[in-house]
């Protein structure tokens, strides 16, 4: 049946500017590991990072040449050349070079590593206050890479657990005092596929 409505968010712009959008979103979570944006950014953002981490696990060429042309390279450090006034001259327009492609390496090496035995849900959107308080109060929100060096979940149920240890206050008992059983279920979630997960946990 033709038409309907697709199953994305437009984002309000058209096709190549949403594409050029996602794709700088995506460059600079693989770059940085934790971004924040609006919501409804972060959840398309999302989609696109989910698929290219899935390409890197596969480490084929193939998906090596689309992982390649989906992140954002740029022209960087414009070198205008001198114009010559005689008329009989050719003028060179301005030589560009563009910014190294190190985002390919990291997808095919570290994070392909890092999510071997994880059978999805590589990225993380958590809600925050709106940044933009001044202007159109959107809904903003962090999106971020799962089991990383800046994973906002892993470092949050280390201070609860720390704390709920520290208080003796719970149902099950930790190395140092009792806890929740909704913090031992996210201690669970955060350590279960992440490598020496109970170890870094213990030393936060």
């Amino acid at each position: 049946m033709a038409g309907g409505a697709l199953k994305y968010r437009h984002l309000n712009r058209s096709s190549a500017h949403r594409q050029a959008l996602l794709r700088n979103l995506v460059t600079s979570l693989f770059e940085h590991e934790s971004i924040t944006t609006t919501w409804h950014k972060a959840k398309e953002a999302q989609r696109l990072a989910e698929k290219l981490i899935t390409l890197g696990k596969k480490n084929t060429d193939a998906s090596r040449r689309r992982a390649q042309a989906i992140f954002y390279v740029c022209c960087i450090n414009p070198v205008p050349l001198p114009i010559q006034s005689n008329l009989n001259s050719i003028s060179t327009p301005a030589k560009t070079t563009k910014e190294p492609l190190t985002h390919l390496p990291k997808l095919f090496t570290t994070l392909r590593a890092r999510y071997l035995h994880r059978p999805g849900g590589y990225t993380r959107v958590l809600r925050v206050e709106p940044q933009n308080k001044h202007f159109d109060q959107a809904p903003s929100a962090i999106l971020e890479l799962v089991d990383g060096p800046r994973d906002m979940r892993f470092h949050m149920t280390a201070k609860t657990l720390v704390r709920e240890r520290a208080s003796g206050g719970g149902s099950e008992s930790g190395a140092g005092g009792a806890i929740r059983e909704i913090t031992a279920q996210n201690v669970r979630k955060v350590t279960r596929f992440r490598e020496g997960g109970m170890e870094q946990l213990e030393a936060q």
